[in-house]
């Protein structure tokens, strides 16, 4: 029987702008700077870079909802603070992640916990 092959990666068009976006925020490196010059200790700059990775790109939207999710509970398990955006860690960042990738997680989450409500599978 054929099933049919796998589709190309290529095969899926996204525009410029999101690919540049998703590009940006792939590019954070770990290195800890963010965390260090937040006055809350939080690492949502970290966290955030790499949720908009792949919420922006088509291959990560199957696990988008409990991606976020997940990530969002385990750095609050770790004790890292909460966001104050106030911006330090996006001037010390050596890469220059933008702190709308925060915002971008927020939205993320609250819509993944709005779903699952609805769902009636709240966490």
């Amino acid at each position: 029987m054929n099933v049919g092959g796998a589709p190309d990666g290529n095969a899926v068009l996204i525009s410029k702008n999101t690919v540049e976006q998703a590009m940006d925020a792939a590019a954070c490196i770990a290195c800890g700077a963010c965390v260090a010059a937040c006055k809350n200790a939080s690492a949502a700059l970290f966290t955030s870079a790499k949720i908009s990775h792949l919420t922006l790109l088509a291959q990560g939207q199957l696990e988008r909802s409990e991606r976020v999710v997940n990530m969002v509970e385990r750095h609050d398990a770790e004790g890292f603070g909460s966001c104050s955006n106030e911006g330090e860690c996006e001037a010390v960042c050596p890469k220059e992640i933008s702190i709308t990738n925060i915002a971008r997680m927020n939205r993320e989450y609250f819509k993944a916990m709005l779903l699952s409500r609805e769902s009636g599978t709240e966490r």
